[in-house]
């Protein structure tokens, strides 16, 4: 593992942190690159950006400060101190970055397809570059075993399961299977934030199981705490399939309270 990535002098340049930025890089890109091939204004796309990142950011922190309540209670003032007290928390980040892009979407009257679609174009392959980061770092392990391709973690004596590895493969497969259906999307004139569905869905699914692979202590009951967080993310997409798939008049008191979300999805030829 390489912790620091780079020495000049004084300075260290963190693994994670040089990742991190370039992945919110490669997001960025991405997922201006879609919105503007989609007809969507500059200053729109510049907003959804910029206020889902904030508060992705924002989610992460606290998503990692509430799983790991015992690290702060002698001292919630650490909370905001990310520098003495490091820790972020990834699935944290996907949930407040997709609140706030739904909700800026509809303020700004983008269609939430379209959004949901440059999501799922553009995460999976910022979310590659940061696993690069995170094996490098090794800011969370595997379980200890006993396998050839087992790899050692500074700091840690067992030989573990390398779960980056293991999490870059999957999502190399998941963007595979998203080629194929961004193809047929276009070819049958699927409904615009569809794929963006499939995408959550299918990152959801392999998430859930990977976990399973990483030495974590926050259960939170017979779960991990983030597998909880994957079962949420894959129910909602699950209950946006069936909206789109035309349960909505079964659904449409739930869906009126929640304003609708599921309704703004509309056909490509529109």
């Amino acid at each position: 593992m390489f912790p620091v990535f780079l020495t000049i002098g004084v300075f260290h340049f963190y693994s994670l942190s040089i990742f991190l930025v370039l992945a919110w890089l490669t997001f960025s890109f991405l997922y201006w690159r879609s919105l503007r091939n989609s007809g969507v204004a500059e200053e729109r796309i510049f907003d959804l950006t910029f206020y889902s990142s904030l508060s992705a950011f924002v989610a992460a922190r606290a998503g990692y400060v509430v799983t790991n309540l015992d690290l702060f209670q002698t001292n919630m003032l650490r909370a905001a101190a990310i520098w003495i007290a490091p820790g972020l928390s990834l699935y944290g980040a996907i949930l407040g970055g997709l609140v706030v892009l739904v909700y800026l979407s509809r303020q700004y009257k983008v269609r939430l397809g379209l959004v949901l679609d440059a999501f799922g174009s553009a995460f999976g392959w910022a979310y590659v570059v940061g696993l690069i980061g995170a094996f490098f770092d090794g800011s969370y392990v595997g379980t200890p075993v006993a396998i050839p391709w087992a790899v050692r973690y500074v700091g840690h004596a067992a030989a573990r399961h390398p779960v980056q590895i293991y999490e870059l493969i999957s999502m190399l497969i998941v963007l595979f299977i998203m080629a194929f259906l961004t193809r047929a999307a276009v070819i049958k004139k699927w409904s615009y934030g569809l794929l963006g569905l499939w995408f959550i869905a299918l990152f959801a699914a392999s998430e859930f199981i990977l976990e399973f692979f990483k030495d974590t202590r926050v259960y939170w009951g017979i779960l991990r705490a983030n597998q909880w967080v994957l079962v949420a993310l894959f129910a909602e997409t699950m209950g946006a399939f069936y909206v789109r798939g035309g349960g909505r008049e079964k659904l449409r008191p739930w869906v009126n309270r929640i304003g609708g979300i599921y309704g703004k999805f509309s056909k490509r030829h529109t």
